[in-house]
């Protein structure tokens, strides 16, 4: 019995720390900034790239 206890313990240990390192990852690749957080200069960069 603590045999199993100490596998599936184990197992959600593992599983915590893949989820953490994939969360990790996801969170740095897409960063979202609204038009009204960006001055006027970081808005006329976007529009020249754009056009």
């Amino acid at each position: 019995m603590m045999y199993q206890i100490g596998l599936i313990l184990i197992l959600v240990v593992i599983a915590l720390i893949v989820a953490k390192k994939y969360r990790n990852n996801d969170d740095n690749s897409e960063q979202l900034i609204y038009e009204d957080e960006m001055n006027d200069e970081e808005l006329k960069e976007l529009d020249d790239e754009i056009n």
